[in-house]
């Protein structure tokens, strides 16, 4: 089902079409608390999705679409499509983030982000950018992508979806991050030599933890030091989140 927030109704799947105009801003919303990953357990909710949909908004000067991917019925002050993940995610854990590159989601080039990210400046040039897929470099272990915020096209997801349906047994037994099922470890072992953005957009994509606050640093809570200028994406790995630092002023202005 997808959800009509100008109807407030919920369509049959078919009936929704979509075409490949404007970029695709894809995120995920779930609860988590029966996993041992618990990716939203009292942290997690609506009003992320709109923070980051504004977030979009304010920093992106072309049309966009914005999917929140959803284990349940969401209520959103934005005009966010709601499109249920098509996995559990009790049974999947992180793998359900696959859901992400799902070829029937939208026809168009797709931008994919965690909620646990804030926008602090322009977006035009890297949701401009044309590629078969970008992923980001692990901040902490540079040898590996992580995928922080993901760009991929049409035959990408394609080719994703298919690798997905054909190793599922295998990704649930062997695509692991510390002991869980991880999509970003599938993305680790078949794709860890594609495109980094944050090499093709240096100084744009930022780690709070490793670019922010700076690699070593322990009291991320109070940062000596911001890294600001010029970027346009912070995102949060870990502790902390957006939530524990909001005196701080740049989340302030950023996150609203």
């Amino acid at each position: 089902m997808s959800y009509d927030e100008v109807n407030n109704t919920w369509k049959n799947r078919e009936d929704y079409v979509w075409d490949s105009g404007p970029i695709t801003i894809i995120t995920t919303l779930f609860d988590g608390r029966m996993t041992s990953v618990p990716h939203s357990v009292g942290i997690y909710d609506e009003i992320w999705v709109d923070k980051l949909y504004r977030g979009i908004e304010r920093n992106y000067t072309k049309p966009f679409k914005f999917i929140c991917l959803t284990d349940k019925n969401y209520k959103f002050t934005e005009p966010i499509i709601q499109e249920r993940l098509s996995m559990s995610v009790d049974n999947y854990g992180w793998l359900c983030l696959i859901d992400m590159y799902r070829p029937e989601l939208c026809s168009s080039r797709r931008f994919t982000i965690g909620l646990d990210t804030i926008l602090t400046g322009t977006l035009d040039e890297i949701l401009a950018h044309d590629t078969k897929i970008g992923l980001c470099t692990d901040p902490f272990t540079p040898q590996w992508v992580c995928n922080a915020v993901t760009i991929a096209d049409p035959e990408f997801c394609s080719e994703y979806w298919d690798l997905w349906s054909d190793k599922k047994k295998e990704m649930l037994a062997e695509s692991r991050f510390f002991g869980a099922p991880s999509e970003m470890a599938v993305l680790r072992q078949y794709y860890n030599d594609v495109e980094r953005l944050d090499v093709t957009f240096p100084g744009q994509i930022l780690s709070y933890k490793a670019n922010v606050v700076g690699v070593g640093k322990q009291n991320y809570m109070h940062p000596t030091q911001l890294q600001l200028d010029g970027s346009s994406i912070v995102y949060f790995h870990g502790d902390p989140k957006p939530n524990t630092i909001t005196h701080q002023k740049w989340v302030q202005e950023n996150w609203v």
